[in-house]
């Protein structure tokens, strides 16, 4: 399993408090973060990450565009040895292939892939797999993060800040003017990743800060840096794929999309587990069982309803799955 620099949530948490008045303190002090003495070194596992920002979000939902005003303002030095190593690439192909290569150390709750066809080159966001209620807000801040730190790089090679086209991945909202205008390009809605679309020529541009031996130093460093993030953490990784999972309303995601969410192959994400003495399947039972108790005790919400709460398409299914677990059904256990 793969770690994150704190950085990322740290800022986040700093901005809302300072644009929004919502202290974060309590959010992070329940992840063992004190706000006050973070390391800068320090990392934080993505299902933590998103603990912390399900809790806070709920403060920000009255403003839609919370994420995007957040993330303009983060600036390049934030990156630290991963926008050194960038920028002191020959030109901006090869500091493409680099930042896909050592993309980990970037803030993304997205897999970053690139695309050329004829004239046109593309940077692409595959988003990872978020609760619904965070899926704007986390696109958003992915979104407009890689925005910012492209419109840094333009500048630095002396080019027109701005894209030929973005796309993001959901609906058209309300407010699709103010991203039109933020970005001032044509932005499209709707697609299945979020994708920047610039002119292929800029690829061959040389990077102003060209420079070998820094590149070399830096990449050593972005090297060391993931080396540490990739210890495991295999004692811990159950409780952090539970926690994750509880984060869940309605659906749950896959194994797949699980293990892609802890930056790790499915196959490693089985052994770890395995290793745990425990399965994916057991842990989402446990959390499908924990919260039907929850819900069958606390509301008057019908089977039918909590079955499809806990993402399943029939309420028969979800019977046979809590019968297996408690030996009788939701109703007697509900009656009981």
């Amino acid at each position: 399993m793969t770690l994150r620099s704190i950085l990322a949530l740290s800022f986040t948490a700093e901005q809302i408090h300072k644009n929004y008045g919502v202290d974060p303190s309590a959010a992070l002090s329940r992840q063992g973060i004190n706000p006050a003495q973070i390391d800068a070194s320090a990392v934080i596992s993505q299902a933590d990450e998103l603990s912390v920002l399900a809790e806070l979000y709920p403060q920000l939902r009255h403003d839609p565009l919370a994420a995007m005003k957040l993330s303009s303002t983060f600036g390049i030095a934030a990156y630290g040895a991963f926008a050194m190593m960038l920028m002191s690439c020959s030109t901006v192909k090869e500091g493409i292939k680099l930042g896909i290569r050592y993309q980990e150390l970037s803030y993304l709750f997205s897999r970053l892939d690139f695309e050329v066809e004829d004239d046109r080159a593309a940077l692409v966001l595959h988003p990872y797999n978020v609760p619904d209620e965070l899926h704007r807000f986390i696109i958003d801040r992915d979104v407009a993060g890689t925005f910012q730190f492209l419109s840094m790089m333009q500048t630095m090679l002396g080019q027109p800040k701005g894209q030929k086209l973005i796309a993001i991945p959901y609906p058209e909202p309300e407010e699709a003017e103010f991203y039109r205008t933020t970005f001032d390009c044509p932005v499209e809605f709707g697609s299945e990743v979020a994708r920047f679309v610039f002119d292929a020529t800029l690829l061959d541009q040389p990077l102003p800060n060209a420079n070998p031996t820094a590149l070399s130093l830096y990449q050593q460093q972005c090297d060391e840096l993931l080396k540490q993030r990739r210890q495991p953490e295999n004692h811990n990784l159950k409780d952090r794929v539970k926690k994750y999972l509880n984060m869940f309303r309605q659906g749950y995601p896959s194994i797949a999309e699980c293990a892609d969410t802890f930056s790790t192959s499915e196959r490693s994400f089985r052994r770890q587990l395995k290793e745990e003495g425990v399965t994916f399947q057991q842990l989402l039972d446990t959390v499908r069982s924990e919260k039907a108790c929850r819900l069958l005790e606390t509301t008057e919400e019908s089977i039918e309803t909590i079955a499809s709460k806990l993402g399943y398409t029939e309420a028969a299914t979800f019977t046979r799955a809590f019968k297996k677990w408690h030996s009788i059904t939701p109703a007697q256990y509900r009656k009981r």
